[in-house]
């Protein structure tokens, strides 16, 4: 139990910057220790000087055979510690699943959902596909236009996808100016469909930026089991689909 000064409790496998708690005088931390001999569950760092009290193990069965108030009341902490703990996690677990850019899915989230998607499929049958989203000559725009620009222009794409593809569909930003989207349920021809209907989309709107740009995209797309089963070998056909597509224009 803290008298004086400011702890920080830290997850034990994460950066120093992910405070699970921040403690301080007549608050108290480690009740885990006095339960089990498991590793620690967490990290303690001192923010200032420390005074505290110590209980051992011994002290601490004595003290809540003597006052089993005191038992009750550990319990009602450690479970709102771990209820927020729990939330926090899961909270930082999901941004990290997000592309700070655009607000959509990120690569690591794609992958995740891709191999998913094509486990179903094998398992229960049914189709799905992936179209994946190049936007043309980025590059030279962002050597033109400079970054700050150049980024604005991929926000905008990614939220336009975003907003035009159906409610079963996920639009991720894969990586750089690249997008994927997963189409549940979705035969190829219908996929081509929406392909389509985004390269236009994005040909015909106008960037919301104050330059002279204009921004086209290209898109190949791929689907299981037409074309392949596995979740790489999937996205390795809709890159084909779409280095075809771009040169046959």
């Amino acid at each position: 139990m803290l008298t004086a000064g400011t702890v920080q409790v830290l997850h034990p496998n994460r950066a120093a910057h992910f405070q699970l708690a921040r403690f301080g005088p007549g608050e108290f931390f480690g009740e885990m220790a006095l339960l089990d001999d498991a590793p620690r569950s967490a990290t303690a760092k001192a923010l200032s000087e420390v005074e505290a009290l110590v209980l051992d193990k011994v002290a601490f069965h004595e003290l809540v055979l003597a006052h089993p108030h005191v038992w009750l009341r550990l319990l009602s902490v450690m479970s709102r510690r771990m209820r927020k703990a729990d939330e926090h996690i899961s909270s930082l677990n999901s941004k990290s699943m997000r592309d700070p850019l655009t607000g959509l899915h990120n690569r690591l989230s794609f992958e995740e959902r891709l191999e998913e998607e094509a486990s179903r499929a094998r398992r229960y049958g049914g189709s799905f596909s992936l179209i994946l989203v190049d936007v043309d000559e980025f590059a030279a725009v962002n050597e033109k236009h400079g970054v700050e620009l150049a980024d604005r222009l991929l926000a905008w794409v990614g939220r336009l996808l975003n907003e035009h593809t159906r409610a079963s569909d996920v639009a991720f930003r894969f990586e750089n100016d690249a997008f994927t989207i997963l189409c549940p349920g979705t035969s190829s021809e219908v996929a081509a469909q929406l392909a389509n209907r985004l390269v236009t989309l994005v040909a015909e709107a106008k960037p919301p930026v104050n330059a002279d740009v204009s921004i086209s995209v290209a898109a190949g797309t791929a689907t299981c089991p037409d074309h392949a089963r596995d979740g790489q070998a999937l996205h390795y056909e809709a890159e084909r689909a779409l280095l075809a597509s771009r040169a046959a224009r």
